[in-house]
């Protein structure tokens, strides 16, 4: 039979492992909890940028004639551009009617581009997501029906495809880089 005098202690050292397992499986829980919260914010700039590009397609099928100039309002620094003579900015060619807001009949269809392109970029803005079209098309694209490219991108990335710009989406060939935030969509 064992002295009570040794077994003092015994139940204090059992509370403290346990108390330390708990702790452990504590901080555990919590860095899960921190890594599904980012994989949430992950998915919800994801829907973010694809429901964007998604809508400068369409609007670039519906107004073919006026590619060169949406390509260009989604790529200037500025919230108005001139084009034919009228400053342009995402607010224009639109009558404003006591039922509902309907297109300008003396916009032509550069300056629809160009208003839906300034539109597009603002709610791309105001939802933390840079958008731009590259310049060129699509790498490795070419022909009758040329296609653009879309790129979106959030936190520290740029939405351009380039080899020497190390927070670029992708390289300049369209392959994406390591650690990038960012989408790129084909659009014809």
């Amino acid at each position: 039979m064992k002295n009570i005098s040794q077994q003092q202690g015994v139940g204090l050292v059992e509370v403290l492992v346990a108390l330390l397992l708990l702790a452990v499986a504590v901080l555990g829980f919590s860095a899960m909890q921190m890594t599904a919260i980012k994989a949430t914010d992950e998915s919800l700039m994801r829907t973010r940028a694809l429901t964007i590009m998604r809508g400068g397609a369409e609007t670039m099928r519906a107004n073919s004639g006026g590619i060169s100039a949406f390509k260009t309002a989604v790529n200037g620094s500025t919230d108005s551009i001139t084009i034919d003579g009228a400053a342009i900015t995402k607010n224009s060619c639109v009558k404003n009617t006591a039922a509902a807001p309907v297109a300008a009949d003396s916009c032509t269809i550069n300056q629809l581009a160009t208003r839906d392109g300034l539109l597009m970029k603002s709610y791309a803005f105001e939802n933390d997501i840079s958008i731009g079209l590259v310049p060129d098309g699509c790498p490795g694209t070419s022909g009758n029906q040329e296609r653009q490219c879309f790129v979106s991108s959030w936190g520290d990335t740029t939405a351009t495809l380039s080899d020497s710009n190390a927070n670029a989406c992708a390289n300049a060939n369209g392959t994406y880089k390591n650690g990038s935030e960012c989408f790129i969509m084909e659009a014809y």
